[in-house]
Parts: structure tokens; sequence; C-alpha cells
């Protein structure tokens, strides 16, 4: 039977790819068929509108939210929103360049943190002396004392007594011992003791990295790194929440989807560093909260819901093989602790690789990713909070937003005419986080936009002619043209407009707003910090000068300004590495107290304060 006779054939051009899909299935499930990933922030709900695409042969009448995006003569010129066209007939789909989901540029270094090395699996290469009449104690007795130095209490599962007997023989009594703590996990032939290797990796909602790691010796030999596969459904934690919510196989999809995006990583980190995924016998992974539920399969519906309760806190540890990853069998997976429901491991590793909790002073780091996590240490106490600030820094929400990828506009300065430079050196596609925050930033110290976040008329001020002549009436307010339409990669001017100053505003007013309840709850000023540690892809390429101007960081000196990178994934290493990092992970869980921002009064507060551009001239 032709498993193509209840089919639709969809063709996506220019590819000119064809996938055949069931009657009902949406442009937007067909495109990820056909390896083509589409921009999705709001998780394919039919609101963001960045699945555009032209359905150039067979579209089928508007939906409802095709028609609150596009205007009729776009509709009639077949656009339509991938999220929400359902295929019914045969049809050929165009994706423009701004729907697609290009690479993303991924931050996988982050701060160095040398521990003390002392992983909990290790090897030695051991000969068993053979029994004698003088010495006729057990095979297992006699491979113990053998091991004597490395641990004085070996326990073994009965698989391994059972096998001892003919490896022993099928060896000549050379093997290699594998140790998990006093546990004997494995028995190899020969002398494998130097191939011991560990893989660390950082989940998170957006990028996921992961660090091949020496056990042996503590050197990392390759990182490697992918977009996060659960992002078609959904660009951020709440999205991916509700779709477990509301599709029974919502969990096991996104717990598959991030599965074998690991097991992706650590192939890749095989083939490059020529060795077998065999020799790998630990996993360690940071993430956020609901990023952490998933990779257990565990569902993490309560925490879209208040109290916001998460399922476990706990730091967890499986068989590999249950999890389904692809190292070692008897290897193990470790699953870093969360803090609360919105602060997860991921910030666990941020904390253990700053060190910040240890010694006096006032310490502040902040993560600004596609969600915000914010953590005050002031002289032994540490509280911490989460903010629902990531979206717009992420090129979300934003008209002519997209990802840090090759094309985005990343650095905007303003001297004597508008300039910029985009990743890769390639013609400006569109804005990202840090070139949004550059932009407003010098239309806020140049006077385009007022203290309260308004684009001004032309006349209303004294601007340079280069400005004035940017910014144009779109309706009841004003858009500033950042790149003409020659110079862009489009042939479409590159615009911010009124809405999207509103959103930095919200973002950044979320973010500083919960920095100053977090300096309320300690008794801490601005004056008094000494450092401020930002994370993350966004805050390591964020310029601070930029990020003071418009109030999103407190009026520090630069110097107390540390760039600490993806120190998330240092600390999923340093938890790889050391089992004392570990006990402290496991300390820090339990002693950071987290901070509800929700439905506080102070916070509605600050948060309004906040919004306000304090350095507009």
């Amino acid at each position: 039977m032709d498993d193509k006779a209840d089919s639709i054939k969809v063709i996506f051009e220019p590819e000119g790819r064809t996938v055949h899909v069931a009657p009902g299935t949406t442009i937007l499930q067909a495109a990820s068929q056909a390896e083509i990933m589409l921009e999705t922030p709001c998780g394919g709900k039919g609101h963001c509108g960045k699945c555009r695409v032209r359905v150039s042969s067979g579209a089928a009448p508007p939906t409802p939210a095709d028609e609150k995006i596009f205007s009729k003569r776009l509709l009639a010129h077949g656009m339509r929103l991938a999220c929400q066209h359902r295929v019914t007939a045969p049809i050929v789909v165009e994706v423009p360049e701004e729907a697609r989901f290009f690479g993303q540029k991924i931050l996988v270094d982050g701060i160095r943190n040398d521990v003390a090395l002392d992983p909990t699996f290790r090897k030695a290469f051991i000969t068993v002396p053979a029994a004698t009449l003088e010495d006729q104690s057990s095979d297992f007795d006699r491979l113990k004392r053998q091991l004597a130095p490395l641990s004085a209490q070996q326990l073994a599962a009965l698989s391994i007594i059972r096998d001892l007997p003919g490896s022993l023989t099928d060896w000549h009594n050379e093997l290699t011992v594998v140790m998990q703590e006093h546990h004997i996990v494995a028995l190899e032939a020969g002398n494998t003791a130097t191939a011991c290797y560990g893989v660390a990796v950082d989940i998170g909602t957006t990028t996921v990295v992961g660090m091949l790691v020496d056990l042996c010796t503590g050197t990392q030999c390759m990182v490697a790194s992918r977009i996060n596969p659960q992002v078609p459904r959904g660009d951020d934690v709440i999205s991916r929440l509700t779709y477990i919510r509301d599709d029974h196989t919502g969990l096991k999809d996104l717990h598959e989807r991030i599965v074998g995006c690991i097991n992706e990583i650590v192939a890749e980190l095989c083939e490059k560093s020529g060795i077998v995924p065999d020799s790998i016998y630990e996993l360690t992974a940071v993430g956020n909260t609901t990023m952490s539920h998933i990779l257990l399969g565990v569902n993490p519906g309560k925490l879209a819901e208040s109290p916001f309760a998460a399922v476990v806190r706990e730091s967890v540890a499986v068989k590999a093989a249950e999890m389904g990853v692809r190292i070692n069998p008897r290897g193990s997976v470790y699953v870093a602790p969360n803090i609360a429901g919105f602060v997860g491991g991921d910030t666990v590793g941020v904390i253990l690789a700053t060190g910040m909790m240890h010694g006096q002073g006032n310490r502040l780091a902040i993560d600004i990713g596609t969600n915000g996590e914010l953590v005050l240490a002031s002289h032994g106490r540490v509280v911490s909070c989460s903010t629902a600030a990531g979206p717009a820094f992420e090129g979300a929400r934003i008209k002519q937003g997209m990802r840090a990828a090759n094309g985005a506009i990343d650095k905007v300065f303003f001297n004597e005419a508008v300039e910029f430079t985009t990743i890769g050196g390639q013609p400006p596609r569109g804005i990202c986080g840090t070139g949004l925050i550059d932009s407003v930033a010098e239309m806020v110290r140049t006077g385009v936009v007022d203290y309260t976040g308004r684009i001004i008329n032309p006349d209303e001020a004294p601007l340079p002619g280069f400005l004035k002549s940017r910014i144009v009436a779109d309706g009841d307010s004003n858009d500033f043209i950042l790149v003409e339409s020659e110079k862009a990669h489009s042939g479409h001017a590159i615009r911010l407009t009124q809405r999207d100053v509103r959103e930095v505003q919200l973002a950044k007013g979320a973010m500083r707003a919960g920095i100053e309840i977090l300096m309320s709850e300690l008794g801490v000023t601005a004056q008094d910090i000494d450092e401020i540690y930002l994370a993350g892809a966004f805050g390591n390429f964020i310029r601070e000068s930029m990020a003071r101007q418009i109030g999103l960081l407190p009026d520090v000196s630069p110097k107390k300004i540390k760039f600490v990178g993806n120190a998330a994934g240092t600390g999923a290493r340093m938890l790889l590495m050391a089992k004392p990092c570990r006990a402290e992970a496991d300390m820090i869980s339990t002693s950071v107290r987290y901070v509800e921002l929700a439905g506080r009064p102070d916070f509605q507060q600050a948060f309004m304060m906040s919004m306000l551009f304090p350095g507009a001239a």
C-alpha cells in the first residue's frame, strides 16, 4: 500500500523541497518535516506574524489570524501565517528569508574557574593475581585488594560479579575497572584507563552547548552547539508550558527533541575528537527549571500557574540508558538542582562559576537570555528572582527584530551619521538584541526619544539633520529609519517603531525593577555594589555603556562590570569535574532565597519608574 495515497504534496521554494503530509497539517509542521525552521516567537499561536510565508499555488482562504496581520493586498498575493494555514490541497510555499530561523550566534565560552579534579567516575588498570593454594581468596576479594589504594570500599552489581570469572580468564587477569564513587560499574578488557570522558551540557531555552572533558586530566577537549530543537514549539518557557498543557503529546515531543539534540552533540564531539561514545561515562546538565523537568520527562505544568511550584528541586542522577542518552550505557546523567520555579540549575551554575557566594562584599549576577535571572549576594545572604525580560532582547516582538544571526545589526553608533555593524559583515536583515539596546540608547542620548520613551516629532527639538530626516510618521506615532532601503538586504528600510521602543522599555523596566527589589531586600544601594557579573550570550555581547544609558544596569563604575560569558556552562563543567562542586550546588539550591515578584506592590511601583529613560537628552 502506498503511504502517500492519502497524503498531500507540499513544495517549499526556493529549495524545491517536497514533503507529503496528512490533511490538516499546518505549513509550520510541514516545514519542520522538510527541515526548514521558521521563526515562531509566539509558539505558533498566530500572534507575532514572524512565520509569514507566501502560498503561490493552492492557497486556502485566510484565517482570522491572517486577516489581523496582513493587508487585503498581501492576502490576495498569497501571504499566510505558516502556523495557522492548514494544508487541504497540494500547495507551493515560498519562504522569505525574514521568516527563516537563521543559525544563531551561540556563546560557548565562559569564565575560567579551575577546580581540583575529583570526578565521580574513575578508571584503573589492574592485574589481578591468580588464586593459589596459599591464597584461596575469592576472585572479587583479589580484585578489590588491587583497588584498595584508590578506594577503601568497593561494591559491585550482581552482573559484574557474574561476569568476573570469564573476564579474568579471557583477559588473562589484566583488565580496567570503571568505578563510580565506591561502585564498580564496568569491567573492560586490557588497559583503557586513559579513555575516560564526560560531557557538560548547558540547555538554554534557545541554544544548547556541550563540552567534552577528559576526566583523567580535566582538559576541555571540544565544544559543540545547536539551536534548541524545541524552539518551533515556542520561543520561551511559557509557550512550551502551554504546549505541554494543550497537547497530550507535548511533553513527550519536547523530551525527545532535547534528548535527540544532546545525542547529536555527543556524536559530533566524538567524531571531532576521535573517541567512541562508550568512553563517555557521565553527562552533567544545567538548565532553567522547565528545561530540567522536560529533560527528565517530568511534567512541568505546575510552573505555569500560581504558586509556580516545581515537581523536583533536588539534583537528579539517572542511568544514561534509562534516559536514552547515547554515552556508555552504564554511565550516568546528572541534572543540576534548581532554586525555584523560574530560577533553575543554570543559575546555580552561574553562582557556582562566579563564586559570588564566597567572601564579603556585594555582588550582582545578571543572566539575560530568553528569560532574565538575577542573583544578589551580600555578605553571605543571597536572594534571586526571575523577570520576563528576554523576548524583546532576543528580537521577538520587535517588528524587524531577529536573533543574533548573520546579517543582524549588533552595534549602532550615532556620530555624524547613523553607523552600524552586522554579524558576519553581511547586509543588514534586521536587528538583534544588542543592536536594539544600542539604537534606543543612542536615540535617548541624542533626544530622538524623550524620557517617557516617545519618539519625538522632527521639529520638536533641535536635532541634527541626519537624525531629523529619519523620523517619519506612522499613524499617530513616529518611526525611526535605522537603515535606508538601498542598504538593507531585503530592499526595504529597517525601522524602529514606537512599539519597538515600548517593548525595550518593558523589558529593561522588568530587569531593572527586579534588581531594585533584590537590593531593597538586602538593604543594598547601587553605590554599595562591588561587582556586577553579566552572563549569557546577550550579557556577553552588550555594551555596558549603552545598558547604563537606558537604565538597564545600575549606575556603577564600568570597572565593576565583568563579562563572564557562558557561566552556566562553566558551572556544568565544574559539576562534571569535581564532586565537591555538587555538594556546593546542593547548598546553593537550598540557601538562595527566591523572591517572587508577581503581585508585589513595590515591584509594580519600581517597574513603572524603571520604564523611564533617566539619561534622556
